[in-house]
């Protein structure tokens, strides 16, 4: 089974068989046996075949729409569960937001602190290993939804800054950035990102969640786009462990040298993102999130407390 297919880029032409999809791009072609597909993932500006969309819908194959630097479009993701649309709009926005914010910022302490015992020249800059666990420590007395947005903000603002000191310089990487992305790290992020949201807005679908209606994203933190709050408070604590260490492991190992290009943006080869994909294969955990996923939608339900767990 192949847990997902991308198309990146521009210039593909995606067609499909009765059996099979097919990618034509830049003179190669592949093609995807229909019954070992669960998801396809569509970035950029591509030539799409409406019997495609017939095909893939007939067989339970989701497809998620990206602009080409990652931001979420849309998705087709099948029936779910009855909606849970109306009771989401009744849970306390604190609350929930503030399970989102506390995993993430747990995640991002255990990992950074990873790293930095392996540095000998000190991963922190002076005060800013107190400044984290401080914010960790306060957030119990966090109120107001604005103190919880500058909170949630500065942390992960800190975390992206504090991993690009374990990258090589060569690579440009200072912290994460808006597009148009100049170098590989900010390029596999967003590419990275991507296919975590369409891994969780297919769980999310399948537990009967509204997409767009987040609690920490959309009420407090702008989503990008305004799409994809529910999908984006999810996959916040998901992202260290199922993206970012795979994209860090990977610049240590020399596998960013020389496998991309600068020009007006930063271009990967294809050898680079191949490898890319092929190991999200292995750190993303469709389980994982459905468990989480479907722990949260019974929060959502009944009120209890909501932890994540990744």
């Amino acid at each position: 089974m192949i847990p997902w297919v991308t198309v990146w880029g521009y210039g593909a032409e995606i067609k499909s068989t009765r059996d099979s999809l097919i990618v034509r791009q830049k003179g190669n072609t592949t093609q995807y046996p229909l019954d070992d597909m669960r998801h396809l993932l569509i970035a950029g500006g591509h030539s799409l075949h409406t019997s495609v969309l017939e095909r893939l819908a007939d067989r339970g194959i989701a497809v998620s729409f990206f602009k080409a630097h990652g931001k979420p479009v849309g998705g087709i993701y099948g029936k779910g569960a009855p909606s849970l649309a109306a009771q989401q709009r009744d849970i306390p926005v604190h609350k929930f937001a503030m399970a989102s914010i506390r995993s993430s910022l747990d995640e991002r302490l255990r990992y950074i602190n990873e790293l930095a015992e392996y540095d000998p020249e000190g991963l922190y800059f002076k005060g800013e290993f107190d400044i984290l666990t401080a914010a960790r420590e306060e957030l119990e007395y966090l109120i107001t939804l604005p103190e919880i947005g500058r909170a949630f903000s500065l942390t992960k603002t800190m975390y992206y800054e504090i991993i690009g000191r374990k990258l090589p310089k060569v690579l440009g990487y200072r912290r994460r950035c808006q597009p148009p992305f100049m170098d590989p790290v900010n390029v596999m992020m967003s590419h990275g990102y991507a296919v975590l949201y369409a891994n969780f807005a297919l769980a999310c679908t399948g537990a009967g969640l509204d997409l767009s209606r987040g609690a920490l994203y959309g009420a407090i933190v702008s989503a990008p786009g305004g799409r994809g709050g529910c999908v984006l408070d999810l996959m916040e604590p998901a992202t260290v462990s199922m993206i970012d260490r795979v994209i860090i492991q990977m610049a240590a190992e020399g596998r960013l040298d020389g496998a991309y290009e600068v020009t007006s943006r930063c271009l990967l080869s294809n050898e680079l993102k191949e490898e890319f994909m092929k190991r999200l294969h292995g750190s993303i955990n469709a389980t994982l999130i459905s468990e989480n996923v479907n722990r949260y939608a019974e929060s959502v339900k009944d009120g209890r407390d909501i932890v994540f767990h990744y």
